[in-house]
């Protein structure tokens, strides 16, 4: 297992590097010059020029790549363009509030997807099952956007039950430890700040756990349908055990294992999806904060968030490729 994961993450390296280089050129086709950008349409040739010089633009791109690279392997991913401070350190800073959002998101979708896959499977081509089916449609197909408009509309401005927009009410002052709004708030005994923490996070998740529920529903349905044809099934029920037992101890444990790949590439995705949401909701996180960044050709703050969801991405892959070692001693015995 441990070779296996030494592996793993060797082969991180390759792939951080194209990554790299593949983003490092692709920002560089963006319409348009960060310097005239920052000092606006009446800037004076001269003074683009000096600033395009401060930013090491006037250099050719390869020169602009290798001091950049070098930067990195120092930690330092640059500084804004638009506001001068710290790359690393404001990802640093805004990194907990997605990985918030996104924890929340995955949470409810395992919490609604898995019990509906089960009852979608148990009770196939029902009216629930052809119900279901249909809702898992409408939820892959409507864009994030969308779907985060009707919310807000409905849940905060027809209805006023949640908040619209924002991570924490101007009410509560919490100091951060951990970078967690509802974790922070209950580390400082502030009961209604994480309450308002919640409720702030509610429909920002929701439509972040909207695309996975409908995905994890429909591929535990699938799953189980099949497991449930299996031989083992079979000999559990000439046993004469229960039902209920026939379908979660043995047709449920076996259509998890598959799951759980599901559930790692959708939250590695769900966090690139973020990006959108972030910004209706006005949610402070790297996806918010990339968005700006592209509006305003910020190449350092574009490349750094990239990298950073890329290496999100990987890491996910890696943590679920262990899970499954450490679920399924088949697997487990081809690692070693």
């Amino acid at each position: 297992m441990v070779s296996f994961i030494l592996r793993r993450l060797l082969g991180l390296i390759p792939v951080m590097v194209l990554v790299l280089i593949i983003v490092f050129s692709l920002v560089r086709f963006i319409p348009g010059d960060p310097a005239i950008t920052l000092l606006g349409p009446g800037a004076t040739e001269s003074q683009i020029a000096a600033l395009r010089a401060q930013l090491n633009l006037d250099q050719p791109v390869v020169m602009q790549f290798l001091h950049y690279t070098a930067g990195l392997l120092t930690g330092d991913f640059g500084t804004s363009l638009k506001t001068g401070n710290s790359v690393a350190g404001e990802i640093v800073q805004r990194l907990p509030a997605t990985l918030e959002l996104s924890i929340l998101a995955v949470i409810g979708a395992i919490v609604a997807g898995i019990p509906i896959g089960v009852f979608s499977a148990t009770h196939a081509n029902s009216l629930f099952d052809h119900l279901i089916r249909v809702i898992s449609l409408l939820g892959v197909s409507m864009p994030a956007f969308l779907l985060a408009l009707i919310l807000q509309l409905l849940f905060a401005t027809y209805l006023g039950w949640l908040p619209v927009s924002g991570r924490l009410s101007p009410l509560f002052t919490v100091e951060s430890v951990t970078g967690f709004a509802i974790v922070d708030s209950l580390i400082a005994g502030n009961a209604a700040a994480a309450w308002d923490a919640f409720q702030h996070m509610i429909l920002p998740s929701s439509v972040l756990a909207a695309f996975l529920a409908t995905t994890l529903g429909r591929f535990v349905r699938n799953t189980m349908l099949d497991v449930m044809e299996e031989d083992f099934i079979r000999t559990a029920r000439a046993k004469g055990l229960r039902n209920s037992q026939v379908v979660y101890d043995h047709g449920l444990r076996n259509s998890l294992l598959p799951a759980i790949t599901v559930i790692g590439l959708k939250f590695a995705e769900m966090l690139g999806g973020a990006i959108l949401t972030e910004t209706i909701f006005a949610w402070p996180g790297i996806g918010r904060y990339m968005f700006e960044a592209i509006k305003n050709r910020d190449y350092p703050v574009i490349q750094g968030t990239t990298l950073v969801f890329a290496l999100l991405f990987v890491g996910t892959s890696i943590i679920v490729d262990v899970l499954h070692g450490v679920l399924d001693p088949r697997v487990r015995e081809k690692m070693s």
